[in-house]
């Protein structure tokens, strides 16, 4: 029932219902031109912050006062209900269900002579960020996964509660999503505001429905993806609700991108303002860390990320391929002919990564000791704090001092392109720091993966440009990379020839994955771990910018069911990953290790070759989640070091193609390391053995291949 109060309208709730109240709301505009108010919004409907006194006592409230609008409107209204009515019912409806609304507290309308000349909505007030501000503090402070997921994992259930009772909000955007917190930091549900577009029903909402509300969410592609998995109970969307969906976002957002031709003046008005068009960082700018997997996670979709992708670019690079070709075609042919052709002296070519982390120092320390102290790689990541960077530079010195090789990565995050001067001052302070304690330095880090900030051969030049007055500061360091990722060799032709001029670095280092493929001997496209470290080394001997040494500086295997620890999961959990296993088992992670350490380094082609990482439940030889505990890698590392790590590669002798037999020399002794691709079968023609022991270090008696490296001392 409507109420008449003054020249109003309207209704109060009945928890509010006093002639206290009724006498303001009377005389409202009068009342807020004697008391102070605060505006929380612009444009034809503006929403005031302001205190009214209810039960004796001030209360904040939030008054909705509607524009004015056309004479079609208003004859729609005055026949059905205007905003304010809408929202009013809204609310409560969402307030007597518990699902989430700042507490309504009345509605009142002015109508003349069929025209509606005030409009107001009121209901309680809450200091609360919405959704949308969440988001900005994430995208510009936090840049952190955990908390982004954290906040989908809070919002997408509200919605899908909200939809379920029959609820369809009409203009769910971020900013009509507040997501208040407790005096503590814990998250309180979800409210939502903004109502006067919104429909109530007595069951469910129908697919186009949802799709309605949906569409309005704005996130980045991949965490829109996880944002509706969340709200699906895990899963992807209904085919039928998913393709509504994308049509519905298609069309709302596309109109929305049009609004500054359909009103060109209030654009331009804002613009004059300094008001962005969009509150939300550029695409290209969204950069978040996943501590879980430590790097970056992918923010966009396919479709995203390939409209940021510049033309002319990906036009260089093929060129430059197609000009290198042939010269680099007769190089990798000659290197693959000559593949284990040549003794190759093993010490101190491979090496493990640390995590410079105060909780792993002592721990790592421990275990690094344990493998008999070999080469150590250690990053230093440009989004990380100046006390992180002390850590890591700490480290370098300890292991300087205790005669341990170190290598040393630089690590870009966006921001290092957007603030040159930031990332220039953190190339000096960490080259400065380290020059003179460790081998080599990479500077920058998988620049043909744009979840790491770099988007364009621009981007990398502006990278790279402060390296080469560091080469001039410091003539005894070496300078490797570009260190680009997986079997994308056009992107390494580019990033070398990208180089600043005067730059020439002392190798081309490579992050050589393989996961994908499986074993190290598998192949893609006519390449497996062999032909992959040949044509690396073709274009460091061809290439006038890099010297012919290469260094794979990561490498290693996901472990299976480790969840979102894994770096192949992303940063949400599926449903469908439970049920299918993804990475490796733990035995087989050892075993491609060690096959994939002896294929590189023996075959002549790489110099070295660094672990990612130590510990890691995801991919390390210790799982850091479990209390250090190291895995079966970490006993056959230890194994293969202690027993070949100080040896000379000899020869590879002649086996069936699935089957590999190395022999290696210490002094007067022969060792043989044997495996299969895959199955088993007898060692013959070999021995007599003075000794044979598995991949872990225990005396095995008949000799055989088998996928789990063997290995076997001759007599004499």
């Amino acid at each position: 029932m409507t109420t008449t109060f003054g020249r109003y309208v309207g209704k109060i709730s009945s928890r509010f219902d006093t002639s206290e109240l009724m006498d303001q709301l009377s005389s409202l505009p009068q009342w807020l031109h004697t008391r102070k108010t605060t505006p929380l919004s612009e444009g034809r409907d503006q929403v005031l912050k302001a205190d009214l006194l209810i039960n004796n006592a001030p209360t904040a409230v939030a008054i909705k006062a509607f524009g004015r609008q056309s004479f079609l409107k208003d004859w729609y209204d005055l026949r059905h209900e205007s905003k304010a009515e809408r929202s009013f019912r809204a609310g409560e409806f969402l307030y007597q269900a518990g699902l989430g609304t700042a507490e309504p507290i009345a509605w009142l309308d002015y109508w003349h002579h069929g025209r509606l000349i005030e409009s107001y909505y009121l209901c309680r007030h809450v200091m609360a960020p919405s959704f949308r501000d969440a988001l900005i503090e994430i995208y510009q402070k936090d840049r952190d996964d955990a908390v982004m997921v954290a906040l989908l994992n809070h919002v997408a259930p509200a919605v899908q509660k909200l939809h379920h009772a029959g609820f369809m909000h009409g203009d769910l955007g971020n900013q009509n999503i507040l997501v208040p917190k407790s005096p503590t930091g814990e998250w309180l549900p979800p409210l939502f505001i903004d109502l006067n577009r919104s429909q109530c029903h007595s069951g469910p909402l129908g697919n186009r429905q949802r799709a309605h509300d949906l569409a309005r969410i704005a996130l980045p592609g991949s965490f829109l993806e996880i944002f509706k998995r969340i709200y699906n109970d895990r899963k992807k969307l209904p085919d039928a609700l998913a393709s509504l969906e994308r049509t519905a976002r298609k069309r709302f957002w596309g109109h929305r991108r049009r609004s500054r031709w359909r009103h060109p003046i209030r654009f331009y008005q804002r613009a004059i303002r300094g008001i962005p068009v969009s509150p939300y960082p550029s695409d290209k700018d969204l950069w978040l860390w996943d501590e879980k997997t430590s790097q970056p996670t992918v923010v966009l979709s396919k479709e995203e990320r390939r409209r940021h992708r510049k033309l002319t670019d990906i036009f260089r690079m093929l060129l430059r391929g197609i000009l290198a070709g042939p010269a680099l075609y007769w190089r990798y042919r000659r290197l693959v002919a000559e593949s284990y052709s040549k003794p190759v002296a093993l010490k101190d070519r491979f090496g493990i990564a640390l995590h410079p982390q105060r909780d792993y120092l002592e721990q790592e320390w421990a275990l690094l000791e344990a493998l008999g102290k070999p080469p150590v790689l250690v990053r230093f990541c440009h989004h990380e704090t100046a006390q992180d960077w002390k850590t890591g530079i700490a480290l370098v010195e300890r292991l300087y001092v205790s005669k341990t090789p170190v290598m040393v990565a630089i690590l870009q995050d966006r921001q290092a392109v957007l603030d040159p001067v930031s990332w220039r001052a953190f190339l000096r302070t960490v080259v400065g720091s380290v020059a003179g304690k460790v081998r080599q330095i990479e500077i920058t880090h998988a620049k043909n993966r744009s979840k790491w900030g770099i988007w364009s051969s621009r981007d990398f030049k502006a990278l790279m440009a402060p390296v080469a007055e560091l080469q001039q500061a410091f003539p005894n360091v070496r300078f490797v990379g570009p260190a680009c990722i997986d079997f994308e060799y056009l992107a390494v032709l580019s990033g070398l020839a990208d180089l600043p001029k005067g730059l020439r670095l002392n190798a081309l280092s490579h992050l050589l994955y393989v996961d994908r493929r499986g074993a190290p001997e598998n192949k893609q496209n006519g390449f497996s771990t062999l032909e992959k470290s040949a044509l690396l080394k073709a274009i460091a001997g061809w290439s006038s910018q890099v010297d012919s040494n290469v260094i794979i500086s990561e490498v290693n295997w996901p472990v299976q069911s480790t969840g979102l620890f894994s770096p192949i999961t992303g940063s949400y959990d599926k449903a469908e990953f439970r049920h299918k296993k993804h990475g490796e088992t733990e035995l087989d992670y050892a075993d491609f290790m060690l096959r994939f350490l002896a294929l590189t380094v023996c075959s002549g082609h790489i110099e070295e070759v660094y672990w990612w990482r130590l510990s890691a439940r995801g991919f390390g030889l210790v799982d850091d989640q479990d209390g250090f505990k190291p895995r079966p890698a970490f006993e056959a590392l230890k194994f293969f070091l202690g027993l070949l790590g100080d040896t000379v590669f000899v020869k590879k002798h002649d086996t069936p193609e699935d089957c590999y037999l190395l022999e290696f020399s210490k002094g007067a002794a022969r060792i043989l390391m044997a495996w299969r691709v895959s199955g088993e079968q007898p060692l013959d023609g070999f021995g007599p053995f003075d000794q044979a022991w598995d991949a872990f270090g225990a005396t095995i008696k008949g000799p055989v291949f088998r996928a789990s490296p063997t290995y076997y001392r001759l007599e004499g």
